[in-house]
């Protein structure tokens, strides 16, 4: 809705400016914006005697303005254009000047009235009779002092915005009151910070420097941190840093706003393990760091990295000196920077993850279209695969730029919602500032954030919490140097969801030579898949435990792997896996005799039927067909099952597993009927696998390997909606 008011400010600036020098006529349509203010601005500098006017209140500007500056003259009924400008400049932050219908050059009580109001609302003393310059230049500007309708404005917030204004003004002006923790907020926090360590005004810069870090106090205080005045803290000033503390546990997601009464040790230890810091309670510089620095303690050693650097194999070694576990890779993007080949082999074979990166033109705002999104979900796909990147894996798309909030609403939430649409074998992840890490999160669009918390001057890092999704977070660049070799590395931290969220094993590759190896004897194998095939749910008991201590159980149609023969415990009672239905799998055992050495049976114990006699259809479990690929005998069957999931595959390599790579979803393999591994019951040995018609061996360093075992698959449950194979 138009403002009358603000429609007559702006033509007031029209008909007093027109044709000045330095001036830009502006459109007179009642709308408060960056060209109305800029152009009460400009008036302004016009009146000072400013020869080249701009849209900057900058040193000139104050310096001029602090010469001659606006107040109620000494006589009754002074006049002045600069009491005009200062009547537009409170209507169009929405207070009432008492004068109607067009701009006037006085300065009389109404507008003391609304000058006084601004002020409160800021925070400040009230002094309506005078308009200092840095009041001024608030009013020259965008910003707000009250919490606008519709916005994300939160009073706890506003009220520390108000207290930063009245007892810290002096070190950076006036802040906005709109309850948004937004990148004045923050920067005046450091000032608070700095002036809590007596630092002066001057020598304070708002930047979390050597010298803040040097005086910053450890909560609770020991009286070890001394001030910039070489002198001890008081409990007053102590008290003053904690109500900091509590306001900067809320803005990143801790706390309840109750600042200064908050229980500190929890909230604190909670706030750590989020940022993966060491849980003491303490907090310490480092912890003051991650509270008001994106990027926290930059000194920190992190266990991952990201480079656009080949990673050889004096790299690699490198890496591994200084302890890192992951390595952030880019898939494409020409041979300065993507992988090349046999890199990831060399990585992993070295005992370190990958993270995949795309980043093909996400360092501007333009490449961010719904258009683009689903052609990068295409090139991403095909690049990952080409690199036997397993399906299911999180590949980072890369948001490289100090994207404001309005641009992930225009272009880069369409860009991802492109993309989690188009992408079908790998889950969606994002590189960015915080805002549009949790934004593309919270619109269920990326699974995982890598976040770009170097960059913290960014605006969409200050001021906005760390994602609860973050896998990856970037906080400084550096060169690691190990004998001869030397490696330039931005230095990740990593959180508990970053072995989840990189790539440890890649795809098998095929080996089209049809003729498999003999397989093991089948008589060795002592475990076989079975599935609940009876309506009653199978108890598991605590395998050191003969009592009944029951951990679990076997629901009807569930999968479960058991051994083929009585243990020890009695003739009746079997050791058992079964899938816990959280990633894991329960060890313990079942008896088929109510009774321990009765020949009464259970009545679901006739009902435990072998799984290879079983298959999937949909949700409903039906008789699978004799399944048989060529016999390599007359007497060796085996049963042929598709793969669901991705599975592991695995060799033994000096009598221990080794996880050599995964197969793919839809991949067909053979097994031996009714055979699991011998010494490792959750792995069934195939002989040999392959999609269609075609057949291929395993191969472990380019030889044919005869004991391959399949993982069963219980990580992804027994049920038939969600187990391994069908």
């Amino acid at each position: 809705m138009t403002d009358q008011m603000v429609l007559a400010t702006q033509k007031w600036l029209n008909k007093t400016y027109r044709g000045k020098h330095g001036y830009n006529e502006i459109s007179e349509d009642g709308y408060t914006g960056w060209n109305t203010v800029h152009a009460l601005l400009r008036a302004l500098q016009i009146e000072l005697g400013i020869s080249e006017p701009s849209d900057n209140f900058g040193t000139g500007t104050s310096t001029r303005y602090k010469a001659d500056p606006i107040k109620i003259g000494p006589l009754e009924n002074s006049r002045s254009n600069k009491y005009a400008i200062l009547q537009g400049a409170l209507w169009c932050k929405g207070y009432d000047t008492g004068h109607y219908g067009d701009l006037d050059d006085t300065y009389d009580a109404s507008v003391e009235d609304a000058v006084e109001k601004v002020q409160r609302d800021a925070g400040i003393s009230p002094n309506g009779a005078y308009v200092s310059v840095d009041l001024m230049k608030a009013l020259l500007s965008m910003d707000q002092f009250v919490i606008v309708p519709g916005s994300s404005g939160d009073s706890h917030i506003r009220k520390f915005q108000q207290l930063l204004n009245h007892d810290y003004g002096a070190y950076f002006g006036i802040i906005p009151c709109d309850g948004i923790y937004d990148r004045k907020t923050n920067q005046a926090a450091i000032y608070m910070l700095q002036a809590l360590e007596s630092m002066p005004v001057g020598t304070a810069n708002g930047n979390f420097g050597p010298s803040t870090k040097k005086y910053c106090p450890a909560i609770p205080y020991s009286g070890k941190e001394l001030n910039y005045k070489n002198a001890a803290y008081s409990g007053s000033e102590i008290s003053s840093f904690t109500y900091l503390l509590d306001v900067c546990l809320y803005v990143n997601g801790f706390g309840s706003g109750n600042f200064g009464y908050e229980d500190h040790g929890t909230l604190v230890k909670r706030f750590q393990r989020h940022h993966a810091l060491p849980v003491t309670g303490v907090v310490d510089l480092s912890t003051w760091l991650s509270l008001l620095v994106s990027c926290g303690d930059t000194g920190r050693r992190g266990t991952a990295c990201d480079t656009r650097f080949e990673i050889t194999a004096a790299h690699l070694a490198t890496l591994i000196s200084y302890g890192y576990k992951y390595v952030g890779r880019y898939l494409t993007g020409g041979d300065f920077k993507q992988i090349r080949d046999g890199e990831l082999d060399r990585i992993i074979n070295g005992g370190l993850s990958v993270f995949p990166i795309f980043e093909e033109g996400g360092y501007k705002l333009s490449y961010f279209t719904a258009a683009q999104g689903t052609k990068d979900a295409a090139t991403a796909a095909a690049a990952a695969r080409r690199l036997r990147i397993p399906p299911n894996s999180v590949i980072y798309f890369a948001v490289d730029f100090d994207a404001l909030d309005s641009d992930v609403t225009s272009n880069i939430l369409p860009y991802f919602h492109a993309l989690h649409t188009a992408m079908k074998d790998y889950r969606i992840g994002v590189y960015g500032p915080r805002n549009v890490c949790l934004r593309t999160g919270s619109s269920g669009y990326s699974v995982s954030s890598f976040v770009a918390d170097m960059s913290s001057g960014f605006s969409g890092n200050m001021g906005y919490r760390l994602p609860d999704d973050w896998a990856f977070d970037q906080i400084s660049n550096t060169v690691l140097k190990h004998g001869s070799d030397s490696v330039e590395i931005d230095n990740n931290i990593a959180s508990g969801l970053a072995a989840s969220c990189s790539v440890n094993r890649l795809s098998a590759s095929l080996d089209m030579k049809p003729t498999p190896t003999v397989p093991p004897d089948s008589s060795t194998e002592k475990f076989s898949a079975y599935v609940n095939r009876s309506l009653t749910a199978i108890p598991i008991y605590d395998y050191q435990d003969e009592a009944g201590n029951i951990i679990g159980h076997i629901q009807p149609n569930e999968a479960y792997i058991r051994r083929i023969v009585p243990n020890s415990i009695n003739q009746a009672g079997y050791e058992l896996y079964s899938s816990d239905g959280n990633g894991g799998a329960i060890h313990g055992w079942y008896s088929e005799n109510p009774v321990l050495g009765s020949d009464i049976k259970r009545e679901w114990a006739a009902n435990q039927e072998a799984f290879t006699d079983w298959n999937v259809e949909g949700n409903i479990l039906v008789r699978s067909a004799n399944h048989a690929v060529p016999p390599i005998d007359d007497t060796t069957k085996y049963k042929v099952f598709t793969l669901r999931h991705d599975a592991n595959w695995t060799t033994t390599v000096s009598g221990e597993p080794r996880i050599i790579g995964v197969l793919p979803a839809g991949a067909q393999i053979a097994t031996i009927s009714a055979t699991m591994g011998t010494k490792w019951p959750m792995y069934m040995n195939a002989c040999y696998w392959g999609s269609g018609n075609v057949w291929m061996n395993f191969r472990y360093n380019g030889s044919v390997i005869s004991n391959a075992f399949v993982d069963f698959g219980l990580q992804y449950g027994g049920m038939p909606e969600n187990r391994l194979l069908q």
